[in-house]
C-alpha cells in the first residue's frame, strides 16, 4: 500500500493556512493606503473525494483493487494593477491530499502532487511576458496526447479527475508580428528513472504561433525542443475552421530517437539513432449547445518492438491511453496506428447540470481497444457528482501492455 510523505502534507497545510485570509473576499489588497487597491485576487476552493475500483489483468493476479482519496484544492490568482508591481501576477495551486491505495507498488501511476502550480509572471505594457516557477503549459489541436509537447504530452482528457502538475521552469513570450507570438521555456522535466535512459539535464523549448481570425479561424505553430532526457525534436501544428461547426487539425513531431540512451541496459527500439516521427490528424464537429465530437487518426513511429511487448518490465510502462503520461521518457503509445473517437456534452439532455465525456481508442495494428465514459451531475452550483467507467481488451501479444482490464469510480466535488 502506498503512503504519502508527512512532510509534504505539513507543507501543504502551511500553504493553505497562509492563503486562507485571502478567501474571505474576492478583492483583497496588500496596499490599503488609498481608495484604489494595488492587488486583486480571484480564487476557487474545492474538495474532491473519490472511490475507485480496478480489475487487474491476469499477469498482476487478476484481483480487484480499491483506491480512495480526498484532496483539498485551492486555485489562487493575485494581480497587481498599479504602482511598481503593475503587470505582475502570482498563481498558487496548493493541494492537501490523503489516500489509501491497494494497488501493487509496481503499478506505474503518479502520486498526488502537493503543489500543482506556483509561479510569478510579469507582463510589460508592450505585451511581453516572462516569469518563473512551477507551471503547466499546453497547445495544439490533439485530442489526447500532444506530439509537439513532450514535456506535458497528456492534455488532461485521459483522467479528468486528476491534476496535471506543472514543472519548474523559467519562461518568456513576446509578439513578433501582428499575427505571431514567440515563446521560450527552460524546465526541469522531473522525469522518473527508467533503465537504459539518461534523463539528466534541463529541457528547452521554443515555439512560434500565428493566428488568423478574419473569415475562417486558422492557427499555425512551430516547435523545436529537447534535452533533459529527450532527443532534440522539431514539429508543428495547424488548426483550421471549416465553416461554423467543423474544425480540421493536425500535429506532428520528428526526432532521431525519442529519448537519450544511457551506457547501461538494453537500448530501446524507439531510442535508436534513426529518424522517426509521430503525429495526429483530426476532424471535429462543434454543436451550438457546446457539444463536440472528434475523430482522430494517430501515427506512432516510436512503437515498441515485439520483443519489448513481451517484456513484463517494459510493456506496461507506456500509458497507452489508459492514464497519465507518468513523467517517463517513453512514448505513451505502444502500437504504430490508432483511431480515436471522442465526444463531450457539457449540456446533456439540454441541461447544463448534466454532462458526458466518452472516448474509444482502437489499436489498428493488433486487436486492442480501450474505452472511457464519465457522467456528471450538479444538483447545485456548489456540488458536482461523477460516475466514471473504463475498460480495455487486447490480444495475447499486447496483454502485458494492459495491466488494468476495467475500472470504475465515484467522485464528488464540493465548491466553497
Amino acid at each position: 500500500m502506498r503512503k504519502q510523505s508527512l512532510g509534504k502534507r505539513l507543507i501543504a497545510l502551511a500553504t493553505f493556512t497562509v492563503a486562507m485570509p485571502v478567501l474571505g473576499q474576492t478583492q483583497w489588497a496588500f496596499d490599503t493606503s488609498s481608495n484604489s487597491k494595488t492587488w486583486r485576487s480571484d480564487y476557487e476552493l474545492s474538495l474532491q473525494a473519490i472511490y475507485e475500483r480496478e480489475r487487474l489483468a491476469e499477469t498482476l493476479g487478476d484481483d480487484d483493487t480499491r483506491r480512495s482519496a480526498a484532496e483539498l484544492r485551492l486555485d489562487l490568482q493575485m494581480r497587481c494593477t498599479k504602482g511598481y508591481c503593475d503587470g505582475t501576477r502570482i498563481v498558487l495551486k496548493p493541494r492537501l491530499a490523503a489516500d489509501k491505495d491497494e494497488r501493487p507498488a509496481t503499478m506505474p501511476d503518479p502520486y498526488p502532487d502537493w503543489f500543482a502550480e506556483g509561479y510569478l509572471l510579469y507582463e510589460t505594457e508592450e505585451g511581453t511576458r516572462f516569469g518563473a516557477g512551477k507551471r503547466l503549459q499546453g497547445w495544439g489541436p490533439s485530442l489526447l496526447y500532444s506530439p509537439t509537447n513532450r514535456l506535458f504530452p497528456d492534455n488532461g482528457a485521459v483522467t479528468p479527475r486528476r491534476d496535471i502538475p506543472g514543472k519548474p521552469m523559467a519562461f518568456a513570450s513576446t509578439d513578433i508580428s501582428a499575427r505571431a507570438r514567440a515563446s521560450l521555456l527552460v524546465a526541469d522535466p522531473r522525469l522518473d528513472t527508467v533503465d537504459a535512459i539518461d534523463s539528466g539535464g534541463s529541457f528547452q523549448l521554443t515555439r512560434a504561433e500565428w493566428n488568423w481570425v478574419e473569415g475562417q479561424v486558422t492557427t499555425v505553430g512551430a516547435v523545436a525542443a529537447g534535452g533533459g532526457g529527450f532527443q532534440p525534436y522539431a514539429g508543428g501544428y495547424v488548426q483550421h475552421g471549416l465553416g461554423d461547426a467543423w474544425t480540421l487539425g493536425a500535429e506532428f513531431a520528428a526526432s532521431r530517437g525519442y529519448a537519450e540512451s544511457s551506457d547501461t541496459g538494453i537500448e530501446l527500439t524507439q531510442n535508436r539513432s534513426h529518424w522517426r516521427w509521430d503525429g495526429v490528424i483530426n476532424l471535429r464537429y462543434g454543436a451550438t449547445s457546446g457539444a463536440e465530437t472528434g475523430l482522430e487518426l494517430i501515427y506512432n513511429g516510436y512503437a515498441l518492438s515485439e520483443a519489448e511487448l513481451r517484456n513484463p518490465q517494459l510493456a506496461a510502462l507506456p500509458s497507452a491511453g489508459r492514464g497519465p503520461s507518468r513523467n517517463r521518457p517513453l512514448h505513451p503509445f505502444v502500437q504504430r496506428h490508432y483511431a480515436l473517437l471522442q465526444t463531450t456534452w457539457p449540456k446533456l439532455f439540454g441541461d447544463r447540470r448534466w454532462s458526458l465525456t466518452a472516448r474509444l481508442l482502437q489499436g489498428l495494428d493488433q486487436s486492442s481497444s480501450s474505452g472511457f465514459a464519465e457522467l456528471s451531475y450538479s444538483p447545485s452550483d456548489s456540488v458536482t457528482l461523477y460516475l466514471g467507467l473504463s475498460g480495455s481488451r487486447a490480444n495475447e501479444d499486447l496483454e502485458l501492455s494492459q495491466p488494468v482490464t476495467s475500472s470504475s469510480y465515484l467522485a464528488v466535488d464540493l465548491f466553497f
